[in-house]
């Protein structure tokens, strides 16, 4: 399967909605699985995984195609969990906190640091961070801080929670972390 980073990364997306899943196949499958999938490209899905342009539906008939190759390649079914994720929020009116959906948002979060290390690292090949190269390592990093955001949400974690360098507390590691404490 091909992996194509895409352009689709400048647009803020809500975890687990539409947009979202349509992004996350096009990161797993690139042009070439959509196209075996339903005929269409990485344009046509790049349009649809922007939630600020107009005409970014999906029809029902392509988010199955997809659905089914998803499945078919071992990657579940990323638009039904999306719509699924929606429709229980809908039902509760809050954020969906099963063991399932917080491990998901666990590995998206695994995913999208491999990405900033991947960023940073090519971004590093000549010594330097040059200025062109900061906005995709910042772009990579704010997906992060997105889905962090989200699992916070999930895990319950509101203002008792925050870090403690906010309120001028000095913050120490961990001793299990083996680093050593100012």
């Amino acid at each position: 399967m091909v992996k194509k980073k895409d352009k689709t990364s400048p647009y803020a997306r809500n975890p687990y909605s539409i947009e979202d899943g349509i992004k996350y196949i096009i990161d797993k499958i690139g042009d070439e699985g959509l196209r075996e999938a339903t005929g269409k490209g990485y344009e046509s899905y790049k349009k649809m995984s922007n939630p600020t342009h107009p005409g970014r539906n999906i029809t029902v008939k392509d988010a199955v195609d997809l659905d089914t190759y998803c499945k078919q390649k071992g990657l579940g079914n990323p638009i039904l969990d999306c719509y699924k994720t929606i429709i229980k929020k809908v039902e509760t009116g809050k954020t969906v906190k099963t063991k399932e959906e917080i491990q998901k948002s666990l590995l998206q979060i695994i995913e999208e640091m491999g990405d900033v290390s991947s960023k940073t690292r090519d971004a590093l090949q000549d010594g330097e961070i040059q200025d062109h190269e900061r906005e995709p390592i910042a772009k990579e990093i704010k997906e992060v801080e997105l889905l962090i955001s989200d699992l916070k949400q999930k895990l319950d974690l509101g203002k008792k929670h925050d870090y403690k360098h906010r309120t001028g507390e000095k913050m120490s590691n961990r001793d299990e972390d083996g680093l050593k404490s100012e």
